[in-house]
């Protein structure tokens, strides 16, 4: 793999990984994770594309702007700066839970920079919204609980998001628990659930049918937020493809690395 690289976009010092030649490939992350969630991905995907792997503002190692705009919006507003960034024009875009929904929201708002999409465990529903940590969301409550985000909490979120539980090692939590030692790390995360779901949610859920990019929806089958959703999503898609991982929960590629990146690859390739 790549060691991780420094660029300023929209006037933040990001970090990112890339690696490979080709065209090109951006894979988004999810809600507290970071670039080193693609980590299995990133070399098998760089021996056939260019893949860029950024940590999303305020998440990972890049800059955490207090007032930053931690809203769908605000994050596909500057996935689309880093991409003027580094001269992509257009990319096939793998995206994880959170990463999941800031590429089909990319694909509908800017639908010529998305040349298909693979959805890993995107909750495209309300009803998918993580309930473990919903509380953030809430008046008063809700700042304890962005407090009380760290290492502990992380111990007890992280396993739910896998079946095969040993990969919840000790370089996964150092690595996922660096950002939330900050209060602006924690915001960011918090300011995330507060504004995950967009005013006009229902109205974009209705225009599903009208996005015709090329789409794999992949869910784990012991994917407990996504669930059975993933296929009804799928099913609006009228260019998806949906395929169901044995074995695997809400982190696909990083539960069931093997099978995903060969999913990724025959769907990237076809």
């Amino acid at each position: 793999m790549s060691s991780p690289q420094i660029i300023t976009v929209a006037g933040l010092k990001t970090n990112f990984l890339r690696a490979g030649k080709g065209e090109p490939v951006v894979l988004l992350h999810g809600l507290g994770a970071s670039s080193y969630s693609w980590r299995y991905a990133v070399p098998e995907l760089a021996k056939h594309y260019e893949v860029f792997a950024p940590d999303l503002p305020g998440f990972g190692r890049t800059d955490k702007p207090w007032d930053f705009d931690y809203s769908i919006h605000g994050l596909h507003t500057w996935i689309l700066q880093f991409m003027d960034e580094m001269g992509i024009k257009s990319a096939r875009f793998a995206g994880n839970s959170m990463g999941g929904v800031l590429s089909l929201w990319t694909a509908m708002e800017a639908p010529s920079r998305v040349e298909r999409m693979a959805l890993l465990g995107t909750p495209a529903y309300v009803e998918n919204r993580p309930k473990m940590i919903w509380p953030i969301s809430w008046p008063v409550i809700g700042r304890l609980y962005e407090l009380l985000l760290g290492d502990t909490a992380l111990r007890i979120i992280a396993p739910t998001a896998f079946v095969n539980k040993t990969r919840v090692d000790a370089a996964m939590l150092a690595e996922y628990g660096h950002a939330l030692k900050t209060a602006a790390g924690r915001r960011a995360v918090a300011q995330f659930v507060r504004l995950a779901i967009p005013p006009d949610h229902k109205e974009r859920i209705e225009r599903y049918p009208s996005v015709t990019h090329k789409t794999l929806v992949l869910v784990g089958d012991g994917d407990g937020m996504v669930g059975p959703s993933a296929e009804r999503f799928a099913k609006v898609l009228p260019n998806a493809r949906f395929v169901r991982v044995e074995q695997c929960g809400h982190a696909a590629q990083e539960d069931a690395p093997e099978r995903v990146n060969a999913h990724l690859l025959e769907f990237f390739r076809s």
